[in-house]
Formats: structure tokens, C-alpha cells, sequence
């Protein structure tokens, strides 16, 4: 008697189609908590990167009894040395104490710090200290990226670094020097005795995002340029109605803008390697400055600190702690932090 052929082993559709669902809804359980973890891990690594700044910092003022300043000038002449567009920053200053002498030493403070040989080659230099890795960071032919920002305070911040020179360009308006509140100034050099709030209530540096180099779109965090302030906008502690004012001016000038943000760590500019604590973090407003024909950041202005985080921004403050703090920051002790002097406690924050 022939036996009957036995049924092949294997999955019915009906059981494969079971296995996969069970996958598949494995897969969306454990997925978010793969990138959770992922991006708990890049916070980790961009708050190191500032508590290095922040080494770095205490260190350059044990050498040099104060701290750097926004925008730094050599002998170099031209339009840079009067307007200081060109003039290097507080993070090129801080190369040596960073593990970068070489680099440093290799860099020609007597010429512009973005053009001529050997600047123009070594500001393409990535340097690891400078970049949160949860930024997208720079679609780039050039410019390396830099994701943190020294704190002008909540003050306009441009003014020339050169005594007697206006800031540049159309309209060229200069701030007070007595209202360069911040720890890092254009000109005013800050040192320890100057922060009299307390090193543990004042911003020294924050997160900036780095801009997509697109100009077909504007996106949060490029720079709107080309539009004055209210009449009677002051120079330091803007209320959150003159800044909403200010920023519905930005809005209608969106079409000229720039997105070459925080590319630049060799530049001195505002929103290049520089902030004001005027808006909070990760503010809905635009950045924005009044010049009409400034190709980078050379006049009074906005600057926000941003992040890529979700929630809020990482700050050092000038005692080297790091802090996470929320977009929703009470606007007055955000201002308040960015002050070296006002002598207005900030309380818990």
C-alpha cells in the first residue's frame, strides 16, 4: 500500500501575516525608546561640550584676569577694524585652553579672521567642542559650525569694538557703551569682580542652531535684516510687548534674510558665535537686526538662543555649572540672567 504524501512543514499566510503584526508593533513600542535613549546620549554630549567651555573660560581668565570679548582685533585694517565684522571670537580666543594651540597658533590675528590666507582655510576647521550632535548641523561649501553662544545680556549688543567708530552700515546705529550689560561685550572687557549678581545667576554661554544655507525658504533661526525698531525700543530690557512689536516689523521683511547662522566659530558677530538673553529660549520671534545692507550681523539686533532638544536650550553659567531651561522661562529672570549687574535677584530658576 502506497503511503500518502505528508503535508510539507511551514506558515500559513494567515501565520506570517500574525508574526509581522507582532513585529511591527514590537518595532513601534521599542522605537521611541531607541531614540529616546539616542538623543539622551547627544544631550550628554553637547552639555560636556559646554562644561569644556566653561573650563576653558575660568582658564583663559587665571591667565588673563578677564574674559574674552565678543570680537576681537588684531593690527588689521579696512572695514573690519572699524566695524568689527570681521574681528575674531571669544571661541578663537579660547583655542589654547580647548587642547587647540596648534590651531591657534597657526591663525593670523593681524588679518581678518574670514578672509585672507591662512583664516580662510582654517575657519573650515570642524572642531567637535564647538557642535551639539543634535543639530543638523551646516549644508556647507564652507564654514565649519558652531552650536554655542556667548551672552551679550539683554542689550542690543552691536556697537564697534574701535572707540569713535559708528557699528556699520545702513543705519550704522551704535549702542550706549554703558549698556553692554552682558558677560561678553564688544567692548567692555568682563572680569570676575564685574559679576556682581552672582556667577551662579549669570548666563556665560547657551545653544545656537546652525542655518540650513537656503535662502529659497525662510525657516526660524535665519536672520531677518532691514527693519527699524519701534520708536522708543530701548537698548537693554525690551518688554515682551516692544519685542513682539519688534518681531511683527521681522515678519514682514522675512524675504530678506540670511541663513548662514552659526557657521562661522572663528567670527565675532552676533549670531555667529554670540547671543542677547532679550528673547527667550527657543522664541517663536525672528531673529532680526535693523541694517539694510549688512551681509552679516553688523548692527543692532535680536539674537535667540535655540536647540534642537525638545523643551528648551542648555546653559552655562559663569560659575561652570550647565542648566537645562525650559522655552517657558519666566521672560524677565531669562533678561535677568543675562545681566552681569542689575541687582535684581532672579530667585529659583
Amino acid at each position: 500500500m502506497r503511503a500518502s504524501p505528508s503535508r510539507s512543514a511551514g506558515f500559513t499566510v494567515v501565520e506570517l501575516l500574525s508574526v509581522v503584526t507582532v513585529i511591527a508593533a514590537l518595532v513601534s513600542l521599542f522605537l521611541p525608546a531607541i531614540q529616546q535613549a539616542r538623543e539622551s546620549a547627544r544631550q550628554i554630549q553637547c552639555r560636556n561640550n559646554l562644561k569644556q567651555l566653561g573650563l576653558a573660560l575660568h582658564n583663559y581668565h587665571d591667565q588673563h584676569n578677564i574674559f574674552p570679548r565678543i570680537c576681537f582685533e588684531g593690527s588689521g585694517g579696512g572695514s573690519g577694524e572699524k566695524t568689527g565684522w570681521q574681528g575674531f571670537s571669544a571661541h578663537t580666543m579660547l583655542l589654547p585652553q580647548l587642547d587647540h594651540a596648534t590651531l591657534y597658533q597657526s591663525i593670523d590675528l593681524d588679518r581678518y579672521a574670514l578672509t585672507g590666507s591662512p583664516n580662510d582655510t582654517l575657519k573650515n576647521q570642524t572642531l567637535s567642542t564647538f557642535r551639539c550632535p543634535s543639530d543638523h548641523g551646516w549644508v556647507r561649501t564652507e564654514g565649519a559650525g558652531n552650536n554655542y553662544v556667548v551672552s551679550g545680556g539683554p542689550s542690543l549688543l552691536m556697537i564697534s569694538p574701535v572707540p569713535g567708530i559708528e557699528a556699520g552700515g545702513t543705519p550704522g546705529t551704535a549702542i550706549q557703551e554703558r549698556n553692554q550689560i552682558g558677560m561678553f561685550n564688544m567692548r567692555r572687557s568682563i572680569s570676575w569682580r564685574h559679576l556682581t549678581d552672582g556667577t551662579s545667576h549669570t548666563i556665560a554661554m547657551a545653544e545656537a542652531i546652525i542655518g540650513d544655507n537656503d535662502l529659497s525658504q525662510y525657516r526660524l533661526g535665519d536672520l531677518v535684516r532691514g527693519t527699524s525698531f519701534p520708536t522708543g525700543f530701548p537698548e537693554t530690557f525690551a518688554s515682551a510687548d516692544q519685542l513682539e512689536s519688534f518681531a511683527n516689523r521681522c515678519q514682514e521683511n522675512v524675504s530678506s534674510h540670511y541663513s548662514s547662522c552659526h557657521k562661522e566659530w572663528i567670527n565675532g558677530m552676533p549670531g555667529q558665535t554670540a547671543f542677547n538673553t532679550l528673547n527667550p529660549p527657543n522664541s517663536s520671534r525672528p531673529d532680526c537686526h535693523e541694517c539694510t545692507t549688512c551681509g552679516w550681523y553688523d548692527s543692532r539686533g535680536v539674537w535667540t538662543s535655540r536647540s534642537r532638544h525638545s523643551g528648551g536650550v542648555n546653559v552655562l553659567l559663569a560659575d561652570g555649572a550647565v542648566r537645562f531651561l525650559g522655552n517657558s522661562i519666566d521672560l524677565i529672570t531669562w533678561q535677568r540672567l543675562g545681566s552681569i549687574s542689575d541687582g535684581w535677584p532672579t530667585g529659583p530658576f
